[in-house]
């Protein structure tokens, strides 16, 4: 089965990265800047005060906190503390004293983040909140969420064979079950993945990732979903918020963008490979979604390439 949320973390290339497993004690507070990378901390034990997108948030223990787009933020022990930068903090743990070491009442947490291309704007990401705060009495499928936090820490703390490419995989895997928890938690009305949770829709957008390469009609797009051609066309435009042959170009050309980057690609072959018969269709396309041209673009990577030898 096509798997649509699947597709897009491929596609925008996700990698994980965990920082450490340590305890803070109080008085804290640490100031974290905004960035590029999706930033994310675990709390195991003790609670937290998270100041972030003009919001308040208590972590508890099995709290997970996630900046889907690099929100800065700042973590204490209470509100009113003066706090130091992230950097500062970091490199106090390569000294005799790291900071926050000593005091009362410790904070166990988990913190690190996730990569992913930003040359690519699937807007799954886009609808995150910039905030996005998965509790652990919360219900909410999947329970599996909290059965890989204490995994995840059993790896850190071993230390074993292949631990760190373990842990990364684990990471990942906890950043697919906080999405699933964050919508199931409060589900969007409109959007991609609003189109996922619904049956019929869903139906038609796997169709589109699957046969992206074929001459795909909003006919066959709407018999896929088990609707009208004119039925589904309305339905799809008011959940997903585009129309469906607009998504269908628009994944054709995050795939074609992908394509290109690959060592001996082509502009034909790339056209080719996304359906289109005509190279200047297909480089018009590609421009009004990324604003240069496909042959432009391949030169690019192709310049690139040479550098890195």
């Amino acid at each position: 089965m096509n798997d649509v949320f699947g597709d897009v973390l491929r596609l925008i290339r996700l990698r994980s990265c965990v920082y450490f497993v340590r305890e803070f004690w109080s008085p804290r507070a640490i100031s974290f800047g905004g960035g590029k990378v999706a930033q994310f901390h675990v709390v195991l034990r003790g609670h937290c005060l998270l100041e972030a997108a003009g919001q308040t948030f208590h972590g508890a223990p099995g709290d997970v906190f996630l900046f889907p787009r690099g929100e800065a933020h700042r973590l204490a022990d209470s509100a009113g503390r003066d706090p130091i930068s992230s950097q500062d903090y970091m490199a106090s743990l390569h000294t005799d004293a790291p900071l926050f070491g000593h005091g009362d009442t410790p904070t166990r947490l988990i913190c690190g983040h996730y990569e992913y291309r930003n040359d690519i704007d699937h807007p799954l990401i886009a609808e995150l909140a910039p905030v996005v705060h998965v509790g652990s009495l919360e219900h909410y499928p999947p329970d599996t969420l909290h059965s890989v936090i204490p995994t995840l820490m059993r790896e850190l703390d071993n230390d074993g064979p292949g631990a760190s490419v373990v842990v990364e995989k684990l990471a990942e895997v906890m950043l697919v079950q906080v999405i699933r928890a964050y919508f199931a938690k409060q589900p969007r009305s409109t959007g991609v993945l609003a189109g996922l949770f619904d049956a019929r829709l869903v139906k038609a957008l796997r169709l589109m990732h699957a046969a992206f390469d074929q001459r795909l009609t909003l006919e066959a797009l709407a018999v896929a979903a088990g609707m009208s051609r004119s039925a589904f066309a309305a339905h799809f435009k008011s959940v997903v918020g585009m129309a469906p042959m607009a998504y269908l170009a628009q994944w054709r050309m995050y795939r074609a963008h992908q394509f290109l980057q690959m060592d001996s690609m082509t502009v034909a072959q790339a056209a080719a490979k996304v359906g289109y018969d005509s190279d200047i269709a297909f480089s018009r396309a590609f421009k009004r979604q990324f604003g240069t041209t496909a042959a432009a673009f391949r030169r690019r990577v192709n310049a690139g390439a040479k550098d890195a030898v």
